[in-house]
């Protein structure tokens, strides 16, 4: 569940060995597809940084600047975060 009892939610990372990387992209996948709700991971920011979160729900949302002519193709699965104890959230999109 990628809890890690020396951080808090909102944390920055302190340490690359804190952190599971996976060696190929079809790990990483694999194991962003295992997260479950309540699990916690460490969150790319866009500084850069990475942030202890917990994955609040899984959602479909519209891809953004998709048309409407193929409803199935225009939905995108985006996983949302809470990055810190005052409830911040950060979606991250994953195309299918």
């Amino acid at each position: 569940n990628g809890f890690c009892g020396d951080y808090t939610i909102g944390e920055t990372l302190r340490s690359s060995s804190h952190m599971s990387i996976e060696p190929t992209s079809e790990q990483a996948i694999q194991a962003i597809g295992s997260l479950d709700q309540h699990d916690f991971a460490f969150i790319k920011r866009s500084d850069g940084s990475y942030t202890y979160a917990i994955l609040a729900y899984r959602s479909m949302e519209p891809v953004q600047g998709a048309g409407n002519n193929d409803k199935a193709a225009s939905v995108e699965e985006c996983m949302t975060f809470v990055m810190s104890e005052a409830g911040a959230t950060k979606m991250v999109r994953r195309r299918h």
